[in-house]
């Protein structure tokens, strides 16, 4: 017979609070390329939400054009922000 496990309690606000900030110092990391463009975007996108913000809010410029030139991700301007118009020469 198994045991129905116990609820757990609600997060609380600095718990959460806690978890957004450690997410925002992640992204401050971004520079050392730690993760690929997926995960970080991913992180991004949830950090954003949090914060109701763009997900393009809390990448770098870098980023951005990688994602526009180079990497087919789902994007999308409403909730995700532009990306960058890249000049082809």
């Amino acid at each position: 017979m198994s045991a129905t496990p116990a609820p757990q309690p609600a997060p609380t606000q600095a718990q959460l609070d806690a978890v957004l900030q450690a997410a925002l110092y992640l992204l401050g990391a971004r520079q050392d390329r730690m993760v690929t463009i997926e995960e970080w975007t991913d992180l991004a996108r949830a950090v954003a939400a949090c914060q109701e913000r763009k997900t393009a809010d809390d990448l770098t410029e870098h980023d951005l054009e990688d994602i526009a030139e180079r990497y087919a991700l789902e994007w999308d301007e409403a909730t995700d922000g532009p990306l960058p118009t890249l000049d082809e020469e």
